[in-house]
């Protein structure tokens, strides 16, 4: 009788197709979907989508390790290609790109204060151990200013640009250098966001405080279209001009129009090689998971970065130590 040879098994075969199967083959196509929305750029309920993207980079590496696990090999295929894209952006979040510190480097700190809830004390506090320079401070209460004033705040950074509001509409700028006043830009629900010229003993910077709308759905128009506004005013600016663009920019770099105004400036958590520097939402039952909150940079070098934490908010403090530039990158190291 002739011997009988093993048949290879088809992997498309209907019986192949159990039920983990199907749950996983649906979880990879929404997580696929959730990869790919981090090239729309489109308004709706996409920017909320693509605020997830670290998450969904997770779950497709998280994935494909399932899929090759249980051997469903087309599935393992398919979940390759959908983490590939995840996988390389992450690769590169931590490659670094910094210059060595140098005696005269700017330390700059945002933070936003929700409502003015943050605890004074700590954001002085907090100045004061990171020696900070200058301050950006959205949703900046008139009370709030007072208790910071109380705590401490002119002998750190004596200088003040921009007005404290009630709610989350005030935006004010402290620092220990002196700083003048050039425009109080509006920005949707928020009537005036400083944009000033910073004055160093190394020379002067510009620095325009950035506080956007959130996206969210009702008035995502309102988030795209300041986005648009920061871009446009950038790109009239001279191109030599030292500038740092700090605040809560309510988008990632996994949103469009964050990457387009990014265009050509430093991020100083890329530069460092962060990797998944997270700064929102800070004290609810979510953990942390995205990056609203930035420094922009042109004509700094970027030397460290990091997060810090403050009661009564939910964002986290966000600072870059930077160094002027024209110190090049070879001869700082």
């Amino acid at each position: 009788m002739p011997e009988s040879r093993p048949q290879p098994r088809n992997w498309w075969r209907p019986e192949a197709r159990t039920v983990p199967w199907w749950v996983l083959a649906v979880l990879l196509v929404l997580v696929a979907l959730g990869v790919l929305a981090r090239w729309l750029d489109a308004t709706w309920l996409v920017p909320i989508v693509q605020a997830f993207f670290p998450v969904f980079g997770v779950s497709a590496l998280v994935l494909l390790v399932a899929v090759a696990a249980m051997r469903y090999r087309w599935l393992a295929l398919c979940a390759l290609v959908v983490a590939i894209p995840p996988l390389a952006l992450g690769m590169a979040s931590v490659r670094s790109d910094t210059v060595a510190a140098g005696p005269h480097d700017e330390v700059v700190l945002t933070l936003n204060l929700q409502y003015g809830h943050a605890n004074a004390a700590e954001v002085v506090a907090a100045a004061r151990e990171r020696r900070v320079d200058t301050l950006v401070l959205e949703e900046c209460t008139p009370e709030e200013l007072t208790a910071l004033r109380r705590h401490g705040l002119d002998g750190v950074l004596p200088h003040q640009a921009g007005s404290a509001e009630p709610g989350i509409r005030g935006t004010v700028v402290r620092s220990n250098h002196p700083v003048t006043l050039i425009a109080a830009h509006p920005a949707g629900r928020f009537p005036s966001i400083p944009d000033v010229l910073v004055q160093t003993p190394q020379g002067a910077y510009r620095l325009r405080a950035v506080h956007t709308p959130a996206p969210l759905p009702d008035i995502v128009p309102d988030w795209r279209s300041a986005l648009r506004s920061l871009t446009r005013w950038r790109a009239e600016l001279p191109a030599k001009q030292p500038l740092v663009m700090a605040g809560d920019f309510n988008a990632s770099s996994a949103m469009p129009g964050f990457r387009e105004l990014a265009d050509g400036l430093t991020d100083s958590s890329r530069a460092t090689g962060s990797g998944w520097t997270r700064t929102w939402p800070r004290g609810a039952w979510l953990p942390p998971f995205i990056q609203l909150d930035h420094v922009l940079t042109r004509g700094f070098g970027v030397v460290a970065d990091g997060t810090i934490d403050v009661s009564g908010t939910d964002h986290r403090g966000y600072w870059a130590r930077l160094r002027f530039e024209p110190v090049t990158r070879a001869a700082a190291r």
